[in-house]
């Protein structure tokens, strides 16, 4: 509805990209700003990473020096429906690195 009246977006997305993994995995998210990872998922640290609706491309970039054996992708589209894909470390790709910081894209990782 902000959007709708305002045409701009709130710095909300991350913030929702975590509770998502909350809700829908059982993720136990950490204090905010702690460094590392974004909260705990059984005995295994995960990262979240969301895609806006304005972002341009469906990547996000990881840093491979944070400490997490997971990645949830939490991908949020124009109409604000909200998906995730959650992803094992060892399964992410070895190439597109730039220094520690890996790139990928949505789609790597099955369906639409």
């Amino acid at each position: 509805e902000y959007h709708q009246l305002t045409g701009s977006h709130l710095q909300v997305y991350g913030d929702i990209g975590e509770l998502y993994g909350a809700i829908t995995h059982g993720i136990k998210l950490h204090r905010n700003y702690a460094k590392g990872s974004d909260g705990r998922l059984g005995n295994h640290l995960v990262e979240v990473k969301t895609i806006t609706p304005f972002k341009n491309c469906d990547t996000v970039e990881i840093n491979l020096d944070r400490n997490f054996s997971q990645v949830l992708i939490v991908k949020i589209n124009a109409d604000f429906e909200v998906r995730g894909k959650l992803i094992d470390r060892k399964a992410l790709p070895k190439g597109n690195l730039r220094g520690n910081r890996l790139r990928i894209d949505w789609a790597q990782f099955g369906g639409a």
